[in-house]
């Protein structure tokens, strides 16, 4: 007969692995999201003329760290990534062997996204192509979501019927964060210097579909500098405007969880919180000509209200239509 207590113990342990896991992987989201907002020149003298004059050229393939005022940053990253693999190797294989307690399914997430995070950052360290750049940003946001839905599945927790409207939202916050990984990736914080207007208005339909073209390379001048355009204009001012069509989104899916599903409201207005704090975040950072580190926190509120929506969909089955 198993002893109730050593049953116990592996399970401590694998919610401490996942704990200091989320930590790091957070560290990992601040550290590249501060090196690469600082290296593109936000919070730079004068705006918005100053903005991504960083030489966008490849760079040499490998562990080499570049000397910049950034190497510091860059070395904490390295050393941190590093640790994150073995605690995330260390969760895999816990998940492999008591997987009667634990399902693998996570963790083998957890381990194909470092794997790949990591196969990203030695072989393909050119800027000029945004889906590299995407691919490193959505790769941690991920990696810390997983690890936050896994800490999350070793708890029990019951669920309770919610509105539909809860899985549109998370659909819109999804493409939301697609759409903001996609505006830093192309270096696009000075396209739209005010909050309505944008500098490249000349021909936007014309540009439409570079805009969401996944493959498409930056625009550069013979010093490998960045060269904004009508497509940088469209991504910025896409993201500002999808942004606005969330504001409603979840102000009204608030409004029906009060109504109608009270058991949900704490985990709604958490959500509601974040999403809030971010939409005011962006708001200031474009009248305050984009500081360097309140775009830092822009970025990882974006994390928090990810982690809120993850806790959200999994207190939650979606209502039927013989609720309604």
């Amino acid at each position: 007969m198993q002893n109730p207590e050593s049953s116990r113990i592996p399970k401590k342990l694998f919610i401490l692995f996942n704990s200091s896991a989320l930590i790091m992987s957070l560290l990992i989201v601040f550290f590249s999201t501060h090196i690469r907002l600082g290296e593109a020149g936000l919070g730079c003298e004068p705006w918005p003329e100053c903005y991504a004059q960083l030489s966008l050229g490849d760079g040499v393939k490998g562990l080499e760290i570049p000397d910049s005022e950034f190497k510091t940053f860059r070395l904490m990253h390295r050393y941190i990534a590093s640790i994150l693999g073995i605690n995330i190797l260390a969760i895999l294989l816990m998940a492999l062997w008591f997987r009667k307690d634990f399902p693998p399914l996570l963790p083998v997430l957890m381990f194909l996204v470092v794997l790949f995070l990591s196969i990203l950052g030695v072989a393909t360290p050119t800027r000029s192509l945004p889906l590299v750049t995407l691919g490193n940003i959505l790769g941690g946001i991920i990696l810390s979501g997983l690890v936050w839905r896994q800490i999350l599945q070793t708890r029990s927790r019951s669920t309770v019927t919610g509105p539909k409207i809860l899985l549109l939202a998370s659909l819109a916050l999804t493409i939301q964060l697609i759409s903001g990984a996609w505006a830093s990736a192309n270096y696009t914080g000075s396209a739209c210097p005010t909050l309505l207007t944008c500098t490249y208005t000349e021909d936007l339909s014309g540009n439409l579909l570079n805009s969401v073209n996944v493959f498409r390379k930056l625009t550069l001048d013979s010093d490998k500098r960045l060269l904004l355009d009508e497509t940088s204009s469209i991504i910025q001012f896409s993201h500002r405007l999808i942004a606005v069509f969330l504001l409603i989104l979840v102000m009204t899916a608030l409004w029906k969880v009060k109504r109608d599903h009270p058991l949900l409201l704490k985990p709604m207005l958490t959500v509601s919180s974040f999403f809030l704090a971010e939409f005011i975040l962006g708001v200031i950072n474009v009248l305050a000509d984009m500081p360097l580190w309140t775009n830092t926190l822009h970025n990882l509120l974006a994390v928090g209200l990810l982690f809120a929506m993850i806790n959200l969909t999994m207190m939650m089955r979606l209502q039927s239509g013989a609720d309604e």
